[in-house]
């Protein structure tokens, strides 16, 4: 038994998951909090549950408007209305609302909630089986050349040469998850360098587990493609964070987070290479987590999966020995940690040109320009990071995020005395 249930009360929750516990014990009860997470996301028809449990009402809203819109979903999972000692017009108000039925949480005994979650459960699991062998289902389940099955597709976030980004749901999962998709080909002189990269994508952030870098949840392949399930940030990444607008302290406690991975991922034996706005996702309005290892470089690996003499990366966010494919290691990360950290605090970058060489070429040789005067006594912080020589920056991540960290609670003093 799998039930999601979209509830405020604590005491609703632990019922439940005693209920669920005691008569399922290799049930799971996930709970969705309106105030803390708001709607679900448009894409979401809860697949992957045996029933959607809704509270009748909490702190600002009423939970007869979220069965409405629930319901109104196409294929949304069966729903459960769990009232507070029922009327009879309630119950029809809920059950014309899309409710599958209504069960009085307070005054029904545990034999009632069972036999009511079975018939819910079952109706739920027939009309997903029936949509599974639908034409529909097999569209759905179509990224591309790929059929995965246990995915549905929502939407196409992006497409590229080597892969594709689709946001799909996971019956597996329970949840919306952002899917790469790849071709899983060979080359005459073996695996295909684009998708061993990706391959590596898994390996790295996989084996790092940290709080601050992507969840992922399965890497498969079928159809001669790969694809990597990974956690959707539903907030979007660091550019559309910094186009909503950035304190100067929010600013350097995002600089700080990414800090404190870099000094994680570094600690490995690993540069990311690609740092930028768009792989830097919100996971809430100021908790950040890294994502796409695609380009990162594993230091201790004889075999580089780049060739020498070519540049990857984006020539806005790269340090001048990156920029000219030149060796590089941690301290190429900071230098792409400050220009983020600049841009936040400036609202543009240091360096812009025509070209993406002319770009490059700024970046070695032309003078930092100096922040704005409310922010103008970080400049010696971000100086640090964009030294033209990776020994004029700081030496490790770990150094980069004390010293960030201390510009933070040196602003908010500034703030609080004011």
């Amino acid at each position: 038994m799998r039930l999601l249930l979209i509830a405020e009360s604590s005491s609703l929750e632990a019922l439940i998951r005693a209920q669920v516990a005691h008569h399922w014990p290799e049930g799971e009860v996930r709970l969705w909090s309106p105030l803390n997470q708001g709607r679900l996301p448009a894409e979401f028809l809860a697949q992957g549950y045996d029933a959607v449990l809704i509270a009748e009402r909490w702190s600002g809203a009423e939970g007869l408007d979220w069965l409405r819109e629930l319901s109104a979903r196409p294929g949304f999972a069966k729903t459960i209305f769990l009232a507070d000692r029922p009327h009879a017009t309630l119950v029809r108000t809920a059950e014309a609302a899309g409710a599958q039925a209504v069960l009085d949480f307070s005054g029904s005994e545990p034999a009632q909630w069972r036999a009511l979650l079975r018939q819910v459960a079952d109706a739920q699991r027939l009309a997903l089986g029936d949509w599974r062998v639908s034409a529909e289902a097999r569209e759905a389940q179509r990224f591309g050349d790929a059929y995965i099955p246990g995915y549905r597709r929502a939407r196409v976030l992006a497409r590229g040469p080597v892969s594709q980004l689709y946001i799909a749901e996971s019956t597996k999962i329970g949840a919306l998850v952002a899917l790469k998709v790849t071709q899983a080909g060979r080359e005459a002189s073996g695996v295909d360098p684009a998708f061993e990269r990706f391959l590596q994508e898994y390996d790295i952030a996989d084996r790092l587990q940290h709080p601050n870098i992507v969840r992922l949840f399965e890497l498969g392949v079928t159809d001669d493609h790969a694809y990597l399930a990974m956690e959707y940030f539903p907030l979007g990444d660091l550019r559309r964070r910094m186009q909503l607008g950035l304190s100067p302290a929010e600013s350097l406690a995002i600089a700080s987070q990414l800090a404190q991975v870099l000094s994680a991922i570094h600690d490995a034996g690993v540069v990311h290479r690609d740092l930028k706005p768009s792989n830097v996702m919100m996971r809430t309005d100021s908790q950040i987590a890294l994502i796409d290892f695609g380009l990162a470089k594993q230091l201790a690996l004889d075999l580089d999966l780049t060739d020498r003499g070519l540049i990857f990366g984006t020539p806005h966010y790269m340090s001048p020995e990156q920029g000219h494919a030149e060796p590089v290691d941690g301290r190429s990360d900071l230098y792409s940690l400050g220009i983020l950290l600049f841009e936040m605090l400036a609202g543009e970058k240091p360096f812009t040109a025509e070209s993406p060489m002319a770009v490059l070429y700024r970046h070695r040789h032309q003078a930092l320009p100096s922040l704005p005067d409310p922010v103008r006594h970080l400049q010696p912080l971000v100086h640090r990071l964009l030294a033209k020589r990776p020994e004029d920056r700081f030496q490790t991540a770990a150094a980069a995020a004390q010293a960030i960290e201390q510009a933070r609670e040196h602003w908010l003093e500034r703030v609080m005395y004011a």
